[in-house]
């Protein structure tokens, strides 16, 4: 027992041994969940003598379960091996564990085979083709999307309104279930679902894992989804002996599905569960965690906590606003370069941004100063296919005999050039030295009038974008480009569609500043350095040094932690986005996953916005963000126009100050109460009572006030004072 609690905290020894009915740990963010967890699992098998394979334990990925094996070896001092065969695992693996003994009481073979999402998306799109629907109209990934909704509840369906979506979803859903049951195949929804049909259905399989599971563990309770809950509830027996671990504080995958109000419902379904909070953070100093305490306080309806540390205040937390973006990279890069000279290596700094195309400003700066970075979570913004897309069409426009740029686009939507068509116009321009362009009108071209017509049809869009540079800016360009194209339409029928629109309208700011750099150029030279920059830009990302700053969004910074981490673009509107303004739902979320930053930090946090920045072209001014205003400025120190407006603040508060004080003594004035006390004079006060003056010295008087009080020095024309009229 001594060794298994050794080195926990109060609150933590309490999750390890607290092992019968239900248990709920409320682990705020580096309070050491993954020690209960193990620690608990060792207790039960060491000291409480329970066989591991009674001991079920979930968590949310094969990484965090593989850790949690390889410490349960060096607790229990049996090999890592012997751990392979204990219930610790995702929550997929496990269903399939139980589906390959029992999945032929639903039809299925124990053979079966599991596919994953490219697989998903070719079957459907298979499926798509054979029904007769336009994969064009509705792309494969879209129907993906429904369907994998529709196979957790098929009410779904008939709640869709009748549109074209409907009617092929109608085709393709039934034989979507056909095919992969004729061919033993089950995707990963299916592993959930079949899981809990198999369950609900066959009473004896129930009643057999409900006896073999005597303790069900479940890891980041707060991410599990609405199936996840219910196969939980069908695994418990009836003395509730399951242990919780979770934050709802931390809940930020409400798009991925994560119901956080499981953590409610369990509070509420099983029988008086215990909680127990898990405050103390072995991560971050305390001013790092009096800020996200004081942030996470405004969501309501919540499980109170408050995170403390012993490691000491540390430094103050810093707000930075520059005069525009540039100025705020600029900022996060000179303190990243002074940082890395006072002891810390760039492995240890993190950047984080709210949405993906705000990495593109820090690429350019950081190439810029040969700061190295790595993005983690996402691709190089100028490497990401709607970005190398648009560069084809602009080069193509620049220069219409681009063949190589043509080929990546000509088919981008698709319009029904396909790879014989674009085969036979390569061999024809290579025999008479035509670039495709030159080839597309040529009277000998070896096709037939549909491929032709379609052909022309590209040949005349990539006309009217040359005229548009010629007459137009580059705002204009690029809307006429989307649009025209079809690029922003079939955008429109992409999951990431929002987020690809938004990285092409990235480019936007982006010429934006290089018109600011390059006044006297015209518009297609412009471009041409544009161009040129992201072509040198996209090469040098490619040499990534060993020790890097990390780019990454808020989202995939869970679950991670650096000494220091700058949260920039801290802006209304940035973040939290416009979106949630209105909707509280969504607002409550925005504010965890500033929680979740916050407490990425170890040592240092900076917090940075602009006065005025670029977004999408446009100037925009956004005020500082509502998360700041809950962070009590004796947490902060301020750098740059922040520090500027604090102290016009301050003066204002000062200059109010003395206007109350001259209006305060005015009306002492008027009551006869200032200047003209002597000695022996009888007054009143407020909270004293009656007094006699003693002395009188310059605007101070002593006076002697009843036993209670006794001697005061105060001010003549103290407001609170007053003389008594002979």
């Amino acid at each position: 027992m001594h060794d298994i609690l050794e080195g926990l905290n109060e609150a933590q020894k309490n999750a390890v041994i607290t092992t019968e009915g239900p248990v709920m740990a409320i682990a705020g963010a580096g309070s050491g969940k993954t020690n209960v967890l193990t620690r608990r699992i060792a207790h039960l098998i060491f000291n409480l003598g329970i066989p591991k394979e009674q001991i079920l334990a979930i968590t949310f990925t094969n990484k965090a379960a593989n850790e949690m094996k390889s410490r349960l070896a060096g607790l229990l001092g049996f090999s890592y091996m012997n751990t392979r065969d204990m219930w610790v695992s995702t929550f997929h693996s496990m269903c399939s564990r139980i589906l390959r003994q029992h999945i032929d009481r639903l039809g299925y073979q124990t053979t079966f085979q599991i596919i994953d999402d490219d697989d998903v998306t070719q079957l459907i799109k298979a499926i798509a083709k054979e029904a007769g629907i336009d994969v064009k109209l509705i792309p494969p990934k879209q129907l993906k999307t429904y369907i994998l909704n529709i196979k957790a509840d098929e009410s779904l369906l008939d709640d869709l309104k009748e549109s074209p979506l409907k009617d092929a979803l109608i085709k393709v859903y039934p034989l979507y279930q056909k095919r992969l049951k004729e061919n033993n195949l089950v995707d990963f929804e299916d592993l959930m679902i079949l899981t809990i049909r198999l369950l609900e259905k066959h009473e004896d399989i129930k009643a057999f894992y409900q006896g073999q599971f005597q303790y069900i563990l479940v890891d980041e309770f707060q991410d599990t989804n609405n199936l996840q809950y219910r196969l939980i509830k069908l695994l418990t027996n009836k003395k509730q002996n399951v242990f919780i671990v979770g934050d709802e504080d931390q809940s930020i995958y409400a798009f991925r599905g994560a119901n956080i109000e499981n953590i409610r419902k369990f509070k509420r379904e099983y029988k008086n569960p215990a909680i127990i909070l898990l405050e103390q953070n072995y991560r971050s100093t305390n001013t790092i965690l009096n800020a996200a305490n004081q942030i996470i306080s405004q969501n309501k309806n919540r499980i109170e906590k408050n995170l403390f540390s012993k490691r000491g205040d540390g430094k103050p937390i810093t707000l930075f606003k520059g005069y525009n973006h540039r100025d705020e990279v600029d900022f996060v890069a000179e303190t990243i370069k002074e940082l890395s000279r006072h002891g810390y290596s760039y492995d240890d700094i993190a950047v984080l941004y709210r949405t993906n195309n705000m990495s593109r400003v820090f690429e350019d700066v950081f190439m810029r100063r040969k700061l190295p970075y790595k993005i983690i979570g996402n691709m190089s913004f100028f490497k990401r296919k709607e970005i190398k897309d648009m560069v084809a069409y602009l080069r193509l426009i620049i220069n219409p005999h681009d063949d190589y740029s043509m080929s990546r686009v000509i088919n981008e939507p698709r319009r029904g050039i396909g790879a014989k068509t674009m085969e036979r116009l390569h061999d024809f321009s290579q025999s008479y030295d035509l670039s495709y362009y030159e080839a597309i009108d040529a009277d000998r071209l070896p096709l037939g009038n549909g491929p032709v017509k379609k052909l022309k049809a590209f040949k005349c869009l990539i006309k009217n974008l040359i005229k548009t540079l010629e007459q137009a800016n580059f705002n204009t360009l690029i809307d006429d480009l989307l649009n025209e194209s079809g690029y922003k339409a079939m955008l429109e029928h992409d999951d990431m569609g929002d987020v690809r629109f938004e990285n092409i309208l990235e480019l936007k700011t982006m010429f934006k500043e290089n018109e600011q750099l390059m006044e006297a150029a015209d518009q297609k030279t412009l471009l041409m350095y544009i161009l040129e920059d992201i072509a040198l830009k996209s090469q040098e990302d490619e040499e990534t040094e060993e020790k890097s700053v990390t780019l990454m969004t808020l989202h995939s910074a869970k679950g991670l932690e650096f000494p220091v981490v700058f949260i920039v673009g801290v802006e209304q509107g940035l973040f939290p986005l416009h979106r949630s303004m209105e909707n509280p739902k969504e607002l409550a979320e925005e504010r965890r996953l500033m929680y979740v930053g916050i407490t990425r930090a170890m040592d240092r946090l900076y917090f940075t916005n602009a006065k005025e920045r670029q977004h999408y072209g446009e100037y925009v001014n956004n005020p500082d963000s509502m998360f700041i205003k809950d962070i009590s400025d004796d947490l902060m120190q301020f750098e740059g126009l922040a520090r500027q407006a604090r102290l016009d603040e301050k003066r204002y508060k000062q200059d109010a100050l003395r206007k109350k004080s001259y209006l305060e003594r005015q009306h002492a004035l008027s009551d006869g109460n200032v200047n003209d006390l002597d000695k022996g004079d009888k007054v009143t006060h407020k909270v004293f009572g009656e007094g006699v003056v003693v002395s009188v010295a310059k605007n101070l008087c002593t006076i002697a006030f009843n036993k209670d009080h006794g001697i005061k020095t105060l001010m003549k024309d103290h407001p609170a004072l007053k003389k008594v009229k002979r």
